[in-house]
């Protein structure tokens, strides 16, 4: 009968483990479902205004009949354009070199996994040898 108690009180450690762990993991889902959505509210408002300032540039550019303004207008809109176009550029990169980190560390993970292990192995079969060599002194062979 202690022997199930002692089980059961075991069981029951280990489910409240895991109840834990699993609101520590939607905690987190949920701050980072946050911060994602924090991130898409700003990134929609800017591209609102941008399109606004766009917008305003356009209708400008057609009103004014002056070709010397609307030649600084085309220039003010392509400028704008360029901008927008290189921000997201540096975005993307900056995106990518962080994935490219990231599984260069995971490799480097690997590799070094796979020297320890190596290097356990190498060390074990010395003393492996080391000890039959004492036994083959021993046994006079």
């Amino acid at each position: 009968m202690l022997d199930f108690l002692a089980k059961e009180l075991v069981r029951l450690q280990e489910e409240r483990k895991i109840h834990a762990f699993v609101m520590l993991a939607e905690r987190q889902r949920w701050m980072r479902e946050a911060e994602e959505s924090g991130r898409r509210q700003v990134e929609e408002r800017q591209r609102q205004e941008e399109d606004e300032i766009f917008k305003q540039a356009s209708e400008r550019e057609q009103q004014d009949c002056g070709h010397f303004v609307v030649k600084m207008q085309r220039g003010t809109v392509e400028s704008y354009l360029e901008d927008i176009i290189l921000n997201s550029m540096e975005n993307t990169a900056e995106e990518q070199a962080r994935e490219e980190i990231q599984r260069m560390a995971v490799e480097i993970n690997d590799i070094a996994y796979e020297m320890e292990s190596r290097y356990v192995i190498k060390w074990h079969i010395r003393g492996c040898s080391q000890q039959f060599r004492t036994y083959l002194t021993i046994c006079g062979c």
